[in-house]
């Protein structure tokens, strides 16, 4: 407490002011300080945020297996974990291996 008192009889004698009218001065300041602050920054001062956007996922190449029959590309239907998986579509072979 008389740390308080020791405080408050040395915002009065210094500014003449009761301790609460002092700290809501000091807290309008400060708040007129950063909003003037806010105000002012050059924009690229500012951090630049990182995109919450992922990054365009590149869908794989076609895989170069030549000309193959139904009966071969059955084969590679993922019950070989040794073996690709491989998907056809519209006459392009895509190996799908990764969304296992």
């Amino acid at each position: 407490m008389a740390l308080y008192e020791s405080f408050a009889a040395a915002i009065h004698s210094y500014t003449g002011l009761s301790p609460a009218a002092f700290f809501t001065i000091l807290a309008l300041m400060i708040g007129v300080y950063r909003l003037v602050c806010g105000l002012f920054v050059a924009p690229d001062a500012v951090p630049e945020k990182r995109s919450l956007l992922p990054e365009p996922v590149i869908p794989p190449e076609p895989v170069q297996m030549g000309e193959m029959t139904l009966e071969e590309l059955r084969a590679y239907d993922g019950s070989d974990p040794r073996k690709p998986l491989l998907m056809a579509i519209k006459g392009q072979i895509y190996d799908v291996s990764r969304g296992r």
